[in-house]
């Protein structure tokens, strides 16, 4: 089983009015994993689907651009604790130029806002984030406030290669010093040979977590949804972070099945911590025009390229 590390984390911003819940927790992790921290804007444009306009003149673009790098640069300097701060700007809104901004610059974590109260229907473009991302992603709510792991909740169901989100488990539960608890989901009558499953994959992983020198708790529980339960779970054993598992898939092309994902951001009273289980195919044709990067140590070195 391959290690897990998080040395760069990506946080997407919205300006002028930087992400309430976001910012902090970005400015914390990046403290605390001792990662890069990047921040990232879309410049908003006129065009469909978040894509670029064309019709709109090249030097407006790059006022644009040079105009958020600098409201970028001034929320960057407030987070005096963060590790290091980067700063990524490009025209084009759409979710997948996130998504080929945090594969090119090789993020190890992704973090997003989810909906301001619970209970509300997440977005359209935060579900795409959840399914699509090629890293694990914190979905933090407002009102959440920083704060250090000290249980996380890793909900166990029937399902192959949950082993597989353990790397990014161990890595949160060693940083934080925090204990894991195993949450296995038994469906209101499931068989004993499903039970007798279910019960070999806890065991499964909670030997790889304590080999990895994490601590575990493990418990079985039952109840008619997946979702509902493991948020109740949450609640009850006082968990600071719920870690699920996500099969990467083209969003679009799940509209009418059922998925549990959306369920936890809408819903749990702690950050979610979604975990791939495996990499997506590389987007292709993604539309990114005007891009610019810098470092916060040398805020006059930034550079335009156009693409």
């Amino acid at each position: 089983m391959h290690n897990f590390k998080i040395h760069k984390i990506i946080t997407p911003t919205v300006l002028p009015s930087p992400n309430n819940a976001v910012i902090p927790w970005s400015e914390q992790l990046s403290k605390s994993f001792q990662a890069q921290l990047v921040l990232y804007n879309a410049v908003s444009t006129d065009g469909t689907d978040g894509e670029l306009d064309t019709t709109i003149d090249g030097n407006k673009i790059n006022l644009l651009i040079k105009s958020a790098m600098q409201r970028l640069r001034i929320v960057g300097k407030g987070l005096t604790r963060a590790y290091k701060v980067r700063y990524l700007v490009e025209v084009g809104s759409h979710w997948r130029n996130l998504l080929k901004q945090v594969r090119d610059e090789r993020a190890d974590l992704l973090i997003a806002g989810m909906p301001a109260e619970t209970g509300k229907k997440i977005s359209v473009r935060l579900a795409e984030l959840m399914y699509n991302s090629p890293c694990p992603v914190l979905f933090v709510r407002e009102g959440m406030l920083p704060a250090i792991p000290r249980k996380i909740l890793v909900p166990v169901r029937l399902k192959d290669r949950l082993e597989q989100k353990l790397p990014v488990v161990i890595t949160w539960a060693k940083n934080c010093d925090a204990t894991v608890c195993l949450s296995a989901f038994s469906a209101d009558g499931a068989s004993s040979k499903e039970n007798l499953r279910l019960y070999n994959i806890v065991e499964k992983m909670a030997g790889i977590l304590r080999n990895a020198g994490v601590k575990v708790e493990s418990e079985t529980v039952h109840g008619f949804h997946f979702g509902t339960t493991m948020v109740h779970r949450a609640r009850l054993t006082g968990a600071d972070l719920i870690a699920i598992a996500v099969e990467p898939v083209n969003y679009l092309s799940q509209l009418f099945t059922k998925m549990v994902g959306p369920y936890f951001l809408e819903n749990a009273l702690v950050p979610v911590l979604s975990v791939p289980l495996f990499q997506p195919v590389r987007e292709q044709g993604d539309l990114r025009l005007g891009s610019v990067t810098g470092d916060r140590p040398m805020p006059e070195a930034a550079s335009m390229a156009t693409v």
